[in-house]
């Protein structure tokens, strides 16, 4: 028996280093992430708005209507940093099935992880953003749908182009 215990010793050891690796990976990817070609970028959003605003050196660069937190799973506010981009990739629900916030696993085609498990991405389930979609709102392809379970969605043509230019340590300031 001790022998059994000897050799699966260093098979635990190192089963628990990995999962504090994975467990601190995001907080040290946001401070050893600054780069030259993040310097000067800054992505702004305004919640109240529904909006987002692209700054390059302080000049706006560009902008795109956003869906955000619903009123229930709100989109924190604060100042956080890009930490990882995915392009494709499959967001699968942390809730279980049966939980009324509980989604099937969605693809999708451009995602910029800016605080722990909240993306800015694309979301082929809706047509309509802007001011009002973070509450139940009509779309007219999709039918009744509310804001988001915390992650700031946008048209796919505004993901592919914020892919494009934010680099990993992009700034990511979210405001009420």
């Amino acid at each position: 028996m001790q022998e059994k215990i000897k050799r699966a010793y260093p098979l635990v050891l190192l089963a628990l280093l990995m999962a504090l690796l994975l467990a601190v990976s995001p907080l040290v990817a946001r401070s050893a992430f600054a780069s030259s070609s993040s310097l000067g970028k800054e992505i702004v959003v305004n919640l109240s708005k529904q909006w987002m605003f692209v700054y390059q050196d302080g000049k706006q660069v560009y902008n795109s209507p956003i869906t955000s937190g619903r009123p229930t799973l709100r989109t924190p506010t604060g100042t956080y940093h890009v930490f990882a981009k995915f392009h494709p990739t499959t967001f699968i629900s942390p809730w279980p099935q049966g939980s009324r916030y509980w989604y099937p696993p969605t693809h999708i085609n451009y995602a910029l992880e800016w605080a722990n498990g909240l993306f800015l991405h694309d979301s082929w389930w809706r047509t309509v953003y802007g001011p009002g979609t973070n509450i139940w709102y009509h779309d007219p392809v999709y039918g009744w749908q509310s804001g988001t379970h915390g992650c700031i969605t946008m048209p796919l043509s505004a993901a592919a182009w914020l892919y494009k230019w934010a680099p990993i340590g992009t700034k990511v300031q979210v405001n009420a």
